[in-house]
């Protein structure tokens, strides 16, 4: 968002330019008069100091514009913005865990080179990998849970 003073600074060089001429958004309607408009209830605070300025929007309401010309933002929807980082981080999440298995991998691949089967520990890793399609699935599974 753009901070106040940025807004108040863009609005002093749009009412100080002479070239610029403001364009109203909406007509008076037909059965409106002058003097509908003079019964308004519109407190001017002034943000500019500039009296220039401050006599053109005078003499802009008294010509028969009701509203001020605000500068259009357009504002890109959130989901989109949103969806396309969520997509951003699935892929990355996704990555890392892709790297974090081929670690794990590794690190299970010289594990089981050094495992001694007939060892307690190496007896039990058989037991233990029963439940897994390979030695090598039961050794990734016992390296994530460490």
């Amino acid at each position: 968002m753009e901070s106040l003073e940025s807004i108040l600074t863009d609005l002093q060089h749009k009412y100080t330019d002479s070239n610029v001429s403001i364009q109203p958004k909406s007509e008076l309607k037909s059965g409106q008069s002058q003097k509908d408009l003079t019964n308004l209830d519109i407190e001017f605070k002034p943000a500019i100091a500039n009296s220039s300025s401050l006599d053109r929007l005078l003499e802009d309401l008294h010509n028969g514009v009701t509203k001020a010309v605000e500068p259009e933002i357009n504002v890109q929807p959130m989901t989109s913005t949103s969806s396309a980082i969520k997509n951003d981080l699935q892929q990355i999440e996704e990555s890392q865990k892709a790297k974090d298995r081929q670690i794990y991998e590794q690190k299970s691949k010289e594990w089981l080179k050094m495992l001694d089967p007939l060892s307690g520990e190496g007896l039990w890793f058989e037991e233990f990998a029963k439940n897994y399609p390979s030695k090598l699935e039961a050794a990734i599974a016992l390296m994530e849970s460490k």
